[in-house]
């Protein structure tokens, strides 16, 4: 099978990659580059690798058939990843969001070519008890409105003969070859790792589904290989309190500071997921917090990770800086330091 994976180069996208090559699959990627395409070159079997913006493709839908030729599949991850970046850049977030999801998926229903979403579970913003997929959404953010959005649009182009699926993933953690440090589980082992601290802002009550960056790589295969029987999915592995995420990094460092910091405007994003519809189709997670945050807490320790305290890894914080460099030039300066890079690995 032939997959196209969007955003390939970004933090789940690296990790999806070589699984799906593993399995014999081939692999086309489509990113447009904002945080480097350096990692994949040293991927075997080699994979096709298209810097584009799918926005510009958006009003050209041949185009997005150039892009989609030969494709049996396609994983769309590609978006404003985070509540920061989308706040920061709210129509470059519908743009990415929305306005390429339903460009896509229009033109894959056309060529009958299976289409699957990345959605998220912060589409449940505040609720209680554990939300199965037919409960109500209730985003609070511009990224969460956005992935609400492309979902309905999705709904409205599903049919008999072409439905697409929906996954709604957890808060991710876990090292991975694109690293990012503005994710809460990554945050805190980089701080517990280098200050021997933590900070949790307000009581840290607020339950959060936590799914570890394999599993959902994993499960995202799982559904390019096999039929599914809904079109939304929740993907997720434990459901946490914040607070409860200091108690895993105290077992793994003993002696950690935890530090509760008041806060006037509390993150009021509360929820909690029920994955048992994800569960009947045979599919289970494995990856619980504590090894995840240990293989990053080690990652950082061994030099794995170069430089982890850089904007490199913070999606809003170095959207920022490519929009001072403008938006012709970013891809100057990532090539220049993914070149930069590779003679680090090939000198160390």
């Amino acid at each position: 099978m032939k997959v196209l994976v969007t955003g390939g180069a970004g933090y789940l996208g690296s990790v999806l990659v070589p699984k799906l090559l593993v399995r014999g699959h081939k692999v086309r990627v489509v990113d447009i580059g904002y945080f480097g395409l350096g990692h994949l070159r040293g991927i075997r079997p080699a994979l096709e690798v298209i810097r584009e913006d799918l926005r510009g493709a958006i009003h050209d839908p041949a185009a997005l058939g150039r892009i989609l030729e030969g494709c049996d599949c396609v994983i769309h991850l590609a978006a404003m990843s985070n509540d920061p970046s989308a706040e920061l850049q709210p129509k470059l977030t519908e743009e990415c969001n929305y306005g390429t999801t339903v460009a896509l998926a229009q033109v894959a229903r056309e060529r009958g070519i299976k289409f699957l979403f990345s959605s998220s579970c912060s589409v449940y913003g505040e609720a209680d008890g554990e939300l199965d997929e037919n409960g109500s959404t209730g985003p609070l953010t511009v990224y969460a409105k956005s992935k609400v959005d492309a979902e309905c649009a999705l709904h409205g182009l599903a049919s008999a003969d072409w439905r697409p699926v929906i996954l709604r993933n957890g808060t991710l953690f876990g090292y991975s070859p694109r690293m990012r440090f503005d994710l809460v589980i990554n945050i805190f082992a980089l701080y517990s790792t280098l200050y021997n601290e933590i900070r949790i802002f307000g009581e840290g009550t607020q339950w959060r589904p936590f799914l570890h960056v394999s599993d959902c790589a994993r499960a995202f295969t799982h559904f390019a290989e096999n039929p599914a029987r809904h079109l939304v999915y929740n993907v997720a592995h434990q459901n946490l309190r914040v607070r409860d995420l200091a108690e895993v990094f105290q077992c793994l460092r003993p002696n950690l500071n935890v530090i509760y910091t008041p806060v006037a405007d509390v993150d009021s994003r509360d929820y909690s997921v029920s994955t048992a519809r994800l569960t009947a189709e045979g599919f289970r997670t494995y990856r619980d917090v504590m090894p995840g945050a240990e293989e990053i807490m080690e990652a950082i320790v061994c030099g794995t990770i170069r430089d982890p305290e850089s904007v490199f890894y913070r999606n809003a914080k170095w959207l920022k800086e490519l929009t001072q460099i403008g938006g012709y030039d970013h891809c100057h300066i990532v090539d220049l330091m993914d070149n930069f890079n590779a003679i680090q690995r090939s000198n160390a």
